[in-house]
């Protein structure tokens, strides 16, 4: 694969990077003092670095290289839950962008990209009514199912200067998109009235349709509640798919810390 191929590919790459599943039910207060209904909204971001595996090449990007053809973005996941029932959306919306000249051709590679991850849990099990001697105040679990849609329109104009007889101009559109049923658990552990620990991991694709081959992420998640309607969260994300299309198989691994502020109503 020559050079312009791995830029073109390297911001589709991005495209596998999803939306994250932060913890955001976070809530500090007793049984006794929950209601039925909560819901909550946290912009985030994933100072991530990744690495690719695809047609014997292999790409290593660390954050800087991602965030340096990223124009414009936002992440954000929402919560509303009643009892024990919840249902999240966690969205990502980007423009990617990178120019590249070599001698008289030059290519400028422009990507859109939403990506949605819909998701519906059940609370299996949830306690909040601890003795002052217990190390963890409540503990719950969650089981989580759903499904992420991809949307991605790429657009590739290629330039070649011909000098004085002109030059020849090529635009490209090509639309990608799939869906990757998503199966996980959630669980959250209160150890003070101000500390939440959170951790999910979730699994999907399982090749059906146009799907990734076999997926699965884990999140992991601090929470400081810094006001009774706002906390702060700090964490770190492990992501992997694969994915065969065209016959081209892709392997790409996805890490590191994220960042994000959540606002409740409870």
């Amino acid at each position: 694969m020559k050079r312009s191929g791995l830029i073109v590919f390297s911001c589709l790459v991005l495209l596998g990077t999803p939306a994250i599943a932060q913890v955001t039910n976070l809530d500090f207060n007793e049984e006794t003092d929950k209601k039925d209904w909560s819901f909550s909204f946290t912009p985030y971001a994933l100072l991530a670095a990744q690495s690719t595996d695809v047609g014997g090449e292999k790409i290593r990007q660390s954050f800087n290289d991602l965030s340096s053809i990223t124009n414009a973005g936002f992440q954000f996941v929402s919560t509303v839950r009643y009892k024990r029932f919840s249902f999240s959306v966690d969205g990502t919306f980007a423009t990617l962008g990178i120019e590249e000249e070599s001698g008289p051709v030059s290519i400028e590679v422009g990507i859109k990209q939403n990506i949605i991850d819909l998701r519906g849990g059940y609370t299996f099990y949830s306690t909040f009514q601890s003795e002052e001697t217990d190390i963890a105040k409540g503990w719950s679990i969650e089981g989580t199912l759903g499904g992420k849609n991809w949307v991605n329109n790429l657009v590739i104009d290629l330039n070649i200067d011909l000098g004085p007889i002109g030059s020849i101009q090529e635009r490209i559109r090509e639309p990608l998109s799939w869906w990757d049923m998503m199966v996980g658990v959630r669980t959250n552990i209160l150890v003070s009235p101000k500390v939440l620990l959170g951790a999910s991991f979730s699994v999907g694709g399982f090749g059906i349709g146009d799907s990734s081959k076999f997926t699965h992420d884990l999140t992991y998640i601090n929470a400081f509640r810094v006001w009774r309607y706002m906390t702060i969260n700090a964490g770190f994300r492990s992501f992997k798919y694969k994915r065969i299309d065209n016959g081209l198989e892709t392997k790409v691994n996805v890490l590191g810390p994220l960042l994000g502020v959540s606002f409740i109503l409870n």
